[in-house]
């Protein structure tokens, strides 16, 4: 092999090296854009559920302030609750059926539903705070 092969040979391999960065360089600046493309596609996604939290909460306060106004009274159909309250109304002096049903309905709803159940509280105490 001559010098002259030798000198030429060395420019291929140095486009080749040149080619072979620019090549890499390319494929980073893509993954970066598509990288960007997905973060800023999932920031889009979080401001559209943070929007949509916004409108049903504001949408379960709007609704629950409809009932503010009717009369709170819950009818309930279950024999085992009627039968121990009835027995422990005729057994013990002073016993408030009302109350402890109301008690234990509260109790059951917080449990079950905790956000919504603190959400009515606030309604209503809002509502009594502002008449």
């Amino acid at each position: 092999m001559s010098e002259l092969d030798f000198l030429l040979g060395g420019t291929e391999e140095r486009e080749k090296g040149e080619e072979r960065r620019e090549n890499i360089q390319q494929k980073e600046k893509e993954a970066e854009l598509r990288e960007g493309l997905v973060e800023e596609k999932v920031r889009e996604k979080q401001a559209e559920d943070e929007s949509r939290s916004t409108v049903l909460k504001d949408n379960v306060e709007t609704l629950m302030r409809k009932f503010i106004n009717k009369d709170p009274k819950v009818g309930i159909w279950s024999y085992p609750s009627f039968i121990l309250l009835q027995y422990l109304y005729n057994t013990v002096p002073g016993f408030k059926m009302s109350r402890v049903a109301k008690e234990a309905l509260e109790r059951g709803l917080k449990e079950m539903y905790p956000d919504l159940f603190r959400k009515a509280e606030e309604v209503y105490h809002s509502t009594l705070s502002n008449a």
